[in-house]
């Protein structure tokens, strides 16, 4: 038998049995519910900045294949001007995006909250109570552009420092 196959198929199967259930809450990891439910927010005005932390946070908060809750926290966004769509060139960035309409350039800064099961975390010898790392994301950059539905949508990404281990989990 060959023995690349033999190494993947316990690493497939164990990760064939990590898919999270759709729409799973925190309460697995004793944390609160990570924000998967985009609301959709009519684009008559201006984005201000609550939306845009609701926005980016349902698009980057999940669960993970690999049984990890990531989570959002301490996050701040600033708001650039209106600025005309790039047209082709953005739809990898800005899916579904109209590209008669404006998009608004953003900065930010948010700690990533990387939880673990508590279980797991227990077996390994760790501290169930403290089973979540952060990682601090200073210089994001991102943008909110109108869909073709006429909603916003926004989305920011930005390098990490290295994860420190051994905080509670937010509630």
């Amino acid at each position: 038998m060959d023995l690349r196959f033999m190494f993947w198929l316990p690493v497939v199967a164990v990760l064939a049995g990590a898919q999270a259930e759709a729409g799973e809450g925190g309460e697995r990891w004793k944390a609160r519910d990570p924000v998967t439910a985009c609301p959709e927010i009519d684009a008559a005005a201006a984005p201000t900045a609550d939306v845009v932390a609701t926005l980016v946070r349902c698009e980057r908060e999940d669960v993970t294949v690999t049984d990890e809750l990531w989570l959002m926290e301490e996050l701040t966004v600033r708001i650039g001007a209106a600025r005309a769509h790039l047209g082709a060139g953005e739809f990898m960035t800005m899916p579904e995006s109209d590209t008669a309409k404006p998009v608004y350039s953003l900065r930010g800064a948010w700690t990533w909250v990387v939880c673990r099961d508590p279980k797991a975390v227990a077996i390994v010898g760790g501290d169930p109570a403290r089973n979540c790392s952060h990682a601090r994301v200073e210089k994001a950059e991102g943008a909110c552009w109108v869909t073709t539905f006429g909603t916003w949508r926004c989305n920011m990404t930005g390098p990490a420092a290295a994860l420190q281990a051994g905080f509670a989990p937010p509630r």
